[in-house]
């Protein structure tokens, strides 16, 4: 199965809602050929009766202008992504059925041969094989609040998990949109890192979880043994940084100061044990007065306790078992120069 080639059309899912939600091919587009509620049916009539009950069933349940508004679906779709796949679950009975109804309209196109779980297989064996992982990667580190997403995202050779993750990384970290299952952040890491074409990967330093999502562990394990830039910035600019991301912007996307506040008090909550009952409750208090009060200079203080005395800590110590890996540390344009010249 060639991975890279499925990566490069949108491919219509003919799954019902509830399997495509869970997890698909990236960059696909869900057009059932039985819906949630048709599905379930279908698949009790299967366990109860067989499969030419089911199958019997399916036909009676899209028939007349149900049949006709779905082929309508699929035709725009193929019309506009020449070279696309239709594909179910194992590439059995419902791409085929619907394969067979396109071409009674004259419209030819493809299964993918095996399904959705054969594309799901082989990116879990790619992660676990080693020849996947023979590019030489390079690490970007540093505190948080340094920019290192910013100065990430200026080179070709980079691949954003966080934005592939939809999750900041930390505890506060998440977005104002939801994100989507583990399978689905694994499949479109495997088709970002397989169409970048650069000589090397560039990629921030990361925790093995991000949010829900979970890096692979061979993927986690190349990114502890390989060589670590280490992005240097004062922690007056960085939490100048966080404000601007954190708060500024973050209140910009949901025009809630108090749905933010309780937010970051939710996240907070989740580190309380980390943190100890006393330096918890600070941080607390200087939340809710920082919004309150809709102070910048009391954010900084909020945003100041938590990296001097959890964030700042915590990831000093991790560089400190890295320190071999260290190949160069700066400011910003200096980290910019080093990474150009790679």
């Amino acid at each position: 199965m060639n991975l890279l080639n499925i990566s490069q059309f949108s491919h219509i899912d003919l799954r019902s809602e509830g399997e495509f939600e869970k997890s698909t091919i990236p960059n696909s587009v869900n057009l059932p050929i039985l819906n949630d509620h048709e599905f379930q049916a279908v698949g009790k009539k299967y366990k109860n009766n067989g499969q030419e009950a089911a199958l019997k069933l399916g036909l009676e349940l899209v028939t007349g202008d149900l049949k006709k508004q779905r082929l309508r679906n699929w035709e725009s779709h193929i019309n506009l992504n020449n070279g696309c796949s239709i594909f179910c679950f194992r590439g059995g009975l419902r791409s085929k059925l619907a394969q067979e109804w396109l071409l009674e309209k004259k419209i030819s196109i493809d299964r993918i041969s095996g399904g959705y779980k054969k594309v799901r297989n082989e990116i879990l064996e790619q992660f676990s094989n080693d020849q996947f992982y023979k590019k030489e990667w390079f690490i970007l580190g540093g505190l948080t609040g340094s920019g290192k997403t910013i100065l990430l995202n200026k080179f070709q050779q980079s691949v954003d998990i966080e934005g592939i993750a939809n999750h900041r990384g930390s505890a506060f970290g998440r977005t104002s949109s939801i994100q989507t299952s583990c399978a689905n952040f694994e499949n479109k890491l495997m088709f970002n890192y397989i169409n970048n074409k650069s000589s090397n990967i560039l990629l921030e330093d990361e925790s093995r979880t991000i949010g829900k999502a979970t890096l692979p562990n061979f993927w986690y394990n190349k990114m502890q043994s390989s060589n670590l830039i280490v992005l240097d910035i004062n922690i007056e600019d960085r939490i100048t940084n966080i404000i601007d991301e954190y708060i500024t912007l973050a209140l910009k996307e949901n025009e809630d100061s108090d749905f933010l506040m309780n937010k970051y008090l939710n996240a907070l909550e989740k580190i309380q044990k980390r943190l100890g009952g006393e330096l918890y409750k600070k941080i607390n208090d200087l939340i809710k007065n920082a919004f309150k009060d809709n102070s910048t200079e009391k954010h900084r203080l909020w945003i100041y306790e938590l990296l001097e005395n959890y964030y700042d800590p915590m990831y000093q110590h991790k560089l400190k078992i890295r320190d071999e890996d260290i190949i160069h540390r700066g400011g910003f344009d200096s980290c910019f120069d080093y990474i150009n010249s790679l």
